[in-house]
């Protein structure tokens, strides 16, 4: 039986921060050194993980920032936002490029390994070099873009209305189609590369064998999946889609005709899930405030916390020591990762 969380060890707090408005997005630097911050005003922030301190802040996407993503050097970080606009910055806070990344809001930011950064903006998906110059503007997707993720071989998986397409940089239209006739809200790629997956409007989750392109579907979700997540071992896949966390175990035959691990823990819906690096612990946040971190391959309930405002992102640090959360309200709080042992 699930524990209250108010049962739980509680999440012993490093910092606190306030944003300003509503936090989309956390991303911590590849060293683990640097949090940076986007929120609903526009605004990009950068803080050290030690402290509160702010490093720097630039009110740059008028209508709102909607995505951040490091370089693999951590030297650069992309920011995309409602105003349609690619912006990259140094890690001191210089702007580097500011460019239109296409006919609508900025929804994701990859780098590659090597170091080319893909963007979705509306239809369009475009790739840009370190410095952020465009490379290549890529056909018309068939709807607004919803999901983005590089593959080991440099090609590329974007999700839409009725299909996850796969790219070959160099190429102007899809080399493979997944199809699905359905709204797919975005887009999660098991580690190992087996198993594409995307939350539906229709309350679901549609998956597909990569090599294969055989697909199964899970259904039954009371609300909208808009939060999805792949274990460092590809082995436990966890979704959201109502007031619980749901982890499913892939290993085997799973997660076809298996039931999954249920943890009703949130009084609301859960709006942000991440799993650890580099073991099986996975936290949830839901818009009851509620934070929650759980082993799955242990099955044990670690920590929470209750009583905060709405979260809206989850961000563990590299080296998994710390976890980043930000509410709806504009806080940003800076945890001690509770562990397994």
């Amino acid at each position: 039986m699930n524990r209250p969380l108010r049962e739980l060890p509680a999440l012993a707090t490093v910092w606190t921060a306030t944003a300003g408005d509503y936090v989309n997005q956390l991303c911590w630097s590849p060293d683990g050194r640097l949090l940076a911050v986007a929120t609903a005003d526009g605004a990009v922030a950068v803080h050290d993980a030690s402290d509160a301190r702010q490093h720097w802040r630039r009110d740059v996407h008028g209508l709102g920032t909607t995505a951040l993503a490091w370089s693999p050097d951590g030297k650069t970080l992309a920011s995309g936002g409602q105003d349609n606009r690619l912006c990259l910055w140094s890690a001191d806070g210089r702007e580097l490029q500011r460019q239109p990344a296409g006919r609508g809001w900025v929804a994701a930011l990859a780098w590659s390994a090597g170091g080319a950064l893909a963007s979705i903006a509306g239809r369009e998906l475009k790739l840009w070099d370190e410095q952020g110059r465009l490379q290549q503007s890529f056909g018309a997707a068939d709807s607004t873009l919803t999901g983005l993720q590089w593959l080991a071989d440099g090609q590329l998986l974007t999700a839409c209305y009725g299909v996850v397409a796969r790219w070959q940089p160099g190429r102007d239209e899809p080399v493979r189609r997944y199809p699905w006739k359905a709204s797919l809200l975005n887009l999660a790629v098991s580690p190992d590369e087996r198993i594409i997956t995307a939350g539906c409007q229709e309350g679901a989750i549609h998956l597909w064998y990569a090599n294969t392109g055989d697909d199964f579907q899970m259904s039954g979700y009371p609300t909208k999946v808009l939060h999805t997540a792949w274990s460092v071992d590809s082995r436990y896949f966890a979704t959201g889609g109502g007031e619980a966390l749901i982890i499913w175990d892939c290993a085997g035959a799973g997660p076809q005709n298996t039931e999954p691990d249920y943890q009703a823990v949130h009084r609301a819906p859960v709006s942000a899930i991440a799993f650890s690096h580099g073991d099986g612990r996975v936290a949830s946040g839901g818009e009851d405030g509620r934070v929650f971190v759980y082993d799955a391959r242990a099955r044990a309930q670690l920590g929470g916390l209750t009583g905060e405002p709405a979260i809206s992102a989850l961000a563990w640090q590299p080296g998994d020591a710390l976890l980043a959360l930000g509410d709806a309200e504009g806080g940003v709080r800076v945890c001690v990762a509770p562990t397994t042992e």
